[in-house]
């Protein structure tokens, strides 16, 4: 199955003298969907979390390949979801990803990065 969809990245800005916060960039990439599965996460709650095992093949550029280290989520099916491990295949990235991006940056207060 074929993916067109938003990459994050952690990037370090100074929003005042001395105080420097995490906030996404966000690229455009092109790719694959190698693997799409849903699984239940048990715990103590009511409702179980919902997770899934997707993997993601991704067409390299220069600045994927020399920031995988810092991705954050990838947008899948409406949602950020948080990855969990890169694999380097130049030409191609393989991201796994599989719980719900739960980052505390708030795009409508401080605009889309």
């Amino acid at each position: 199955m074929k993916w067109f969809g938003v990459i994050a990245f952690s990037n370090q800005v100074e929003t005042k003298p001395g105080i420097w916060e995490d906030r996404p960039e966000r690229r455009q990439y092109f790719g694959d969907i190698i693997r799409n599965s849903k699984r239940d996460q048990l715990s103590d709650q009511i409702n179980a979390d919902i997770a899934v095992t997707n993997q993601l093949s991704v067409i390299a550029d220069p600045y994927l390949v020399n920031c995988f280290h810092s991705i954050l989520y990838v947008e899948f099916m409406g949602s950020k979801w948080r990855v969990s491990s890169v694999e380097v295949g130049y030409p191609r990235l393989t991201l796994t990803f599989g719980e719900l991006y739960k980052g505390d940056y708030d795009e409508a207060q401080n605009g889309t990065p």
